[in-house]
């Protein structure tokens, strides 16, 4: 029986030998690492003079990994400006929550993604919890959002005769303002 399916086999992240350096030569091997003309080997080489024993494919794997790290933060800070964006000139609490909702799915989804190997250990009752609650929350989302759709029309229709009633012998004034009150809710729900 291979190792995958014995239930008592437990797989452990490995974490790279250069994430537990003293910070000074973490430091160190960064600043290298942005230093093209230095080979992994030197950077090794470095280290071993340091008294720290780290191969050069351990180096070339703490690279790779702190690029894909950089890559991600920058995505999600990216991410993240949208959001303080659509919040600062929408003030729209359905464009908020669609932007937030969009990075929490994405952000998700990326990390089942780098996360995929581990999933094999996750019951299928979990897996289904989880995509139970985010179907709930997208329902909850749209439940909100029709409840806050049908307010505005009511108010909508109340300022619509409130208007009406009150500037009846002003007929173009009331077309005018109806107008204007047609052309907010068009825009509000264009979306």
């Amino acid at each position: 029986m291979s190792n995958r399916n014995n239930k008592s086999y437990k797989k452990y992240r490995k974490h790279n030998k250069v994430f537990s350096l003293p910070k000074a030569l973490q430091t160190a091997v960064d600043e290298m690492l942005l230093d093209t003309s230095i080979t992994y080997q030197d950077i090794s080489t470095y280290l071993k003079e340091q008294g720290q024993a780290v191969s050069k494919s351990t180096i070339g794997r703490y690279a790779l990994e702190t690029k894909q790290l950089a890559h991600r933060l920058l995505e999600t800070q990216a991410r993240v400006q949208e959001l303080v964006k659509v919040a600062k000139y929408n003030q729209d609490d359905e464009g908020l929550t669609e932007a937030a909702l969009q990075i929490s799915v994405h952000k998700l989804s990326e990390r089942i993604a780098l996360i995929e190997e581990e999933l094999d250990d996750l019951p299928p009752e979990a897996a289904i919890d989880l995509m139970i609650k985010l179907s709930r929350a997208k329902a909850y989302k749209d439940k909100t959002y029709a409840a806050l759709k049908n307010e505005h029309e009511r108010a909508y229709e109340k300022f619509k005769a409130l208007v009406y009633g009150e500037l009846q012998e002003y007929p173009e004034l009331v077309e005018k303002l109806v107008q204007l009150a047609d052309e907010t809710m068009g825009k509000l729900y264009e979306k």
